[in-house]
């Protein structure tokens, strides 16, 4: 399984989750934010994605995330998020996913969300607002305890969300860590630098938790995307565009 669907002929990279983010950023997709300068692409055009995804089904992950720079979004969004879950992952190939995160998208500031898809709808919700630059952020998406098919997003080891039931989804979704791009629809050079400390995945519903190597794992990087190693353990996620 990969990280991303692959390109069709006409080379427009096809998002492997269709974000509840890009129905909430209309407008924002249209237009470019005024204080960068709007440039040729970095890469793949449409969705981009960076960094890790389990090679087993898991009951939950979580990591640090910081971003380590304000990234510069010229059309589209950002994001450095870890979830479980997929297109086709859900009962009978529906999509089915929960994951948790920060965002940017251009004209606006960096927000903390949590986005819900489910076999039935898709669902996006903001935690907060003007999430500063060095800020470190502890983020966990996790099946609950003795309650199958049930979970909940957590931040800084605090329950952020009811209860979400996802069905027919215990021991069956596949946990990553990502950085995301989206190019709002044309040629863009989105800029973002994202450190993920931390990672882990649950060993079992309600915790249970061990690191998440890259030797367990896919390692995503899309053209013009790149994962670097982490003094502090775990990987950033960065922009790298191609030289000119």
């Amino acid at each position: 399984m990969t990280a991303r669907d692959p390109p069709d002929d006409s080379l427009v990279h096809v998002p492997r989750w269709t974000c509840a983010l890009g129905v909430v950023t209309g407008l924002a997709a249209i237009t470019s934010s005024p204080a960068v300068p709007v440039s040729k692409g970095c890469g793949l055009r449409g969705y981009a994605y960076t960094g890790l995804q389990s090679d087993r089904q898991g009951f939950g992950v979580t990591a640090t995330l910081t971003a380590l720079a304000d990234p510069l979004v010229e059309r589209g969004h950002v994001a450095a998020w870890v979830g479980v879950g997929a297109p086709g992952e859900g009962p009978r190939g529906t999509n089915e996913w929960l994951q948790i995160g920060l965002n940017r998208i251009a004209g606006r500031d960096a927000r903390l969300y949590y986005e819900i898809v489910q076999p039935w709808g898709t669902r996006y919700v903001e935690l907060g607002r003007n999430i500063s630059a060095g800020r470190r952020i502890q983020v966990s998406v996790l099946e609950m305890a003795r309650r199958r098919n049930v979970w909940r997003v957590w931040v800084d080891a605090r329950p952020a969300s009811k209860p979400i039931y996802l069905p027919a989804s215990h021991h069956r979704l596949t946990p990553m860590a990502m950085a995301e791009n989206w190019d709002g629809g044309k040629p863009t050079c989105n800029r973002y630098k994202y450190r993920f400390r931390r990672v882990a995945l649950a060993g079992s519903p309600g915790g249970s938790w061990t690191p998440l190597r890259t030797q367990q794992a896919e390692v995503v990087q899309d053209a013009g995307y790149r994962i670097l190693p982490s003094q502090t353990g775990g990987f950033v996620a960065v922009t790298a565009p191609p030289p000119s």
